[in-house]
């Protein structure tokens, strides 16, 4: 199965079943820039409310949704990245190469793409690389 289906509805199953509603201290990076969730997030939390679960509102899938981490292994493209950045909440995007796992070249390709992104805004460049992930795990904080 490829990634990134595999790794959207990892997450929608989190949500929907209401783990990180029952888990609020848990916190989950998602690889590959969360796969397809940033693109559809909305899309997704709408249907709850009103196809799966009246009682569920829009607003508490979408705050679950938000809650959590996405690296940049491999979705730092010039159509991933804008719409990884314009989802998830301030701080939750990480640096990510997925190396060893990927060859060297597609790392390489992909942080050409990070690199050179014209739009971060400024910080946010410095955050992804390195300041959002101490903040995760500040014992790792240099």
């Amino acid at each position: 199965m490829p990634v990134a289906p595999a790794t959207t509805r990892s997450a929608l199953n989190l949500v929907l079943n209401g783990v990180l509603s029952r888990y609020t201290n848990v916190r989950v990076i998602l690889s590959h820039g969360g796969g397809f969730l940033p693109y559809a997030a909305y899309r997704f939390s709408g249907l709850p409310s009103t196809v799966v679960d009246p009682d569920r509102k829009t607003e508490d899938v979408l705050r679950d949704l938000k809650r959590f981490y996405f690296d940049t292994a491999l979705s730092a493209s010039p159509s991933a990245l804008p719409a990884l950045l314009a989802f998830a909440a301030p701080g939750h995007v990480l640096y990510g190469s997925d190396w060893p796992f990927a060859p060297q070249e597609a790392g390489t390709y992909y942080n050409h793409f990070l690199e050179t992104y014209p739009d971060f805004t400024p910080g946010q460049a410095e955050a992804i690389n390195r300041k959002n992930a101490e903040m995760l795990f500040p014992r790792l904080a240099r």
